[in-house]
Parts: structure tokens; C-alpha cells; sequence
């Protein structure tokens, strides 16, 4: 059945968050289905409004080891000397990697593989991508603007950008003009909610689509790239998932606090969100 995949702007930032070299056979998974791979230039421009952000979020457990403490009477002995060494090689390589880091900000196209390999992504522009020189372009915008206007979603809570609608739109129309189904990664809620690790489109999402596109069509909210890798085709090796895994909790554990912020806010500090 003929499917096509878009992926959220944070699900790309999540390639910071990673902690090994996953990540390297990640990006090369995307540009193995890069025709089949919806991007837009308000998902390229999110990426890289948020991009140095996330890096420095990446990099804040790497920190200089505080100078360890010997009892005086054990000051003398090799393994004591021997921790000292090791501290100052330590902190050595913490320095190198912030000098990398330098170069990491300042020069992504020659010193960030992440930036590279979406760059590329980005500038496929292929009809299934939305970007500046589209004739669709300001079509699409109109129609996001009535939608952010009614408040329809996809949408954050306290939103005041449209880029969310815009994206919806796009793959509306290109669900549209291709007859095909739509596979979503994103865990933010923007789409739906995810329980249990699986993910479930917005209600209203579903019903419009189905209303728009076609009965018969589906669209399908997915909160792993991993799984919706699978879903094309492509192999994911257990590392892969294992290390995604960790993302997901890490990144769960910042949206509920995010959500309970805003409802506190709005409720007052001593209401507390029920189970």
C-alpha cells in the first residue's frame, strides 16, 4: 500500500540527544527512503532555529570531574597518584571536546554530521516537499491561518505559531494528490497522544482526514523512528531501539513537566493533575 513518512522537527533534534553512535546509522536509514520522505522548509527552519539549543542540552552532563579527595595517610600511594592523573586526563579531553564543540556551532557544514546529512534531506526538494519556491506555498499558508484562527489541531498548548498547521495542511494535499497514506513520527503531542508506546492520532485528525483524502486512507501517529522505519522497510538493529528508548523517556519526563507547568498557570499552584 502506497504510505508516506514525515517527521517531526524534534524527532531531528533528538540526534543531539543521542548518546552514541547510533545516531550515524539513524541518518543514514533517512536518506535510504529519502523518496519517501515528506520535509518541509518550516521543519528545516524549526531545526535550525532549535539546533544549537539542543546541542548545548546534549552537552550538559559532560562536565570537568570535581578533584577527589585522598586521606593524607594514603596521599603517597600510587593509586592516589595515579587518580590525579586520571582527573587531569579527564578534564584535558572535557577541554577538547568544548574546542570541538566551538566548531560544531560556528561551522555545522564542515563539522556537524547530524546538520550535513539533514541539510541534504532538506534539499532534495522532490514534489512531496514543501519549500519557498513551491507554487502551493501560499495556498498552504492560507489555509493554516484559518486553521490556527479556529484553533484547530495539530497545536501546543498556549501556541502562537502556525507551523504546526502548516505542516498538516502539506501532508493533506499530498496525501491528496498521491492517493497514499500518511505515517507521523512525533511524541510531542502536537498529533495525538502516545500510551504505552504506541501512538494515537488526534480524533479530529483522523475524522479530517478520512473526510479529505480518501475513506480508505490512513494516517498514523508513530512515537519511534525506529518503528516507522520498520514499517519502510528498513532494518533497525536492537542497539538502535534500545538507545531511542532511553530518548523517549527522557523526552516524556519533559513533556509531562511542561504540560503540568502550563495547567498550574492556568489552574493555580495548588491544583495538582489527577491520575
Amino acid at each position: 500500500m502506497a504510505k508516506l513518512l514525515f517527521i517531526d522537527t524534534n524527532i531531528y533534534l533528538d540526534f543531539y540527544r543521542i548518546r552514541n553512535e547510533v545516531k550515524i546509522p539513524f541518518l543514514a536509514h533517512l536518506e535510504a527512503i529519502k523518496d519517501s520522505l515528506i520535509t518541509t522548509d518550516q521543519v528545516e527552519m524549526e531545526f535550525k532555529k532549535n539546533r544549537q539549543v539542543a546541542i548545548l542540552e546534549g552537552m550538559k552532563e559532560l562536565k570537568a570531574p570535581n578533584k577527589i579527595s585522598v586521606p593524607g595517610v594514603l596521599r603517597q600511594d600510587k593509586s592516589a597518584r595515579a587518580l590525579d592523573k586520571d582527573v587531569q586526563n579527564i578534564t584535558s579531553r572535557i577541554w577538547k571536546l568544548n574546542t570541538r564543540l566551538k566548531n560544531v556551532l560556528e561551522n555545522p557544514s564542515q563539522s556537524d554530521k547530524v546538520y550535513q546529512a539533514l541539510q541534504r534531506l532538506f534539499k532534495k526538494k522532490r514534489d512531496i516537499d514543501l519549500y519557498r519556491k513551491s507554487k502551493k506555498r501560499y495556498e498552504i499558508r492560507e489555509l493554516a491561518q484559518k486553521r490556527f484562527m479556529l484553533g484547530y489541531p495539530p497545536r501546543k498548548m498556549n501556541d502562537t505559531s502556525m507551523g504546526d498547521a502548516i505542516n498538516w495542511e502539506w501532508l493533506v494535499h499530498i496525501a491528496i494528490q498521491r492517493n497514499t497514506d500518511i505515517w507521523i513520527v512525533s511524541r510531542d503531542g502536537d498529533y495525538g497522544i502516545v500510551q504505552g508506546g504506541k501512538g494515537f492520532i488526534n480524533d479530529w485528525l483522523r475524522q479530517e482526514f478520512k473526510e479529505r483524502v480518501h475513506k480508505k486512507r490512513n494516517v498514523t501517529l508513530c512515537s519511534r523512528l525506529s518503528q516507522a522505519l520498520k514499517e519502510f522497510e528498513i532494518p533497525v538493529t536492537a542497539e538502535e531501539e534500545l538507545e531511542e528508548e532511553k530518548i523517549v523517556e527522557q523526552r516524556s519526563k519533559s513533556i509531562q513537566l511542561e504540560i503540568e507547568s502550563v495547567y498550574h498557570k492556568q489552574t493555580g499552584p495548588n491544583v495538582e493533575l489527577q491520575d
